[in-house]
């Protein structure tokens, strides 16, 4: 008879071998971002594949994200919108005109990412923002909504910066190899 720890060994080998694929751990599980958040992501993903022509993996994004000087400086640029004035959209919002929205092709976009392009996001993509909601709660004794996240994860300061520690990096792995 077998012992329960190899029952369970067994069941699995046998759901893969029948075509089934044995249960993820909740850690590898998907989520979902607001709009303002899932879009932000998929434009520092664009910015970082047109400047440097290989777009980043989420997980490459979530530890950019991450890094400390990243959250310092998406909490200066966070302080640095709550200081400033609105901008008016320019749009006369009466006469039925509205902002255009991202359009993404799944079908002609890299395998990469198409997750990401449909608004699914690895756990470590949430974290990274949660990191930064944190961080900047911290500095700025107020937590920031996504809407300020995005707009900050926006500015072409911080697209930049991305872009320059994706590419430090990459570079990284290539000198360790």
């Amino acid at each position: 008879m077998a012992s329960p720890s190899s029952t369970g060994s067994i069941k699995a080998a046998k759901q893969a071998g029948a075509g089934g694929l044995p249960r993820q751990s909740s850690a590898r599980k998907l989520i979902r971002l607001s709009r303002e958040l899932t879009e932000a992501i998929l434009l520092a993903m664009k910015y970082i594949a047109h400047a440097t022509g290989t777009e980043p993996s989420q997980e490459e994004l979530a530890a950019v994200l991450k890094s400390y000087f990243t959250l310092d400086e998406v909490t200066n640029q966070i302080n640095y919108l709550r200081k400033k004035p609105p901008e008016s959209s320019g749009l006369d919002t009466s006469s039925g005109l509205r902002q255009p929205h991202l359009r993404i092709n799944l079908i002609a976009a890299s395998n990469l990412n198409c997750l990401a392009r449909a608004g699914f996001f690895i756990r470590p993509i949430a974290e990274a923002v949660e990191g930064i909601r944190t961080h900047a709660k911290a500095m700025l004794g107020a937590a920031p909504s996504d809407a300020s996240i995005a707009s900050s994860l926006r500015s072409s300061f911080i697209l930049s910066e991305l872009k320059n520690q994706v590419v430090y990096a990459r570079n990284q792995l290539r000198g360790q190899k």
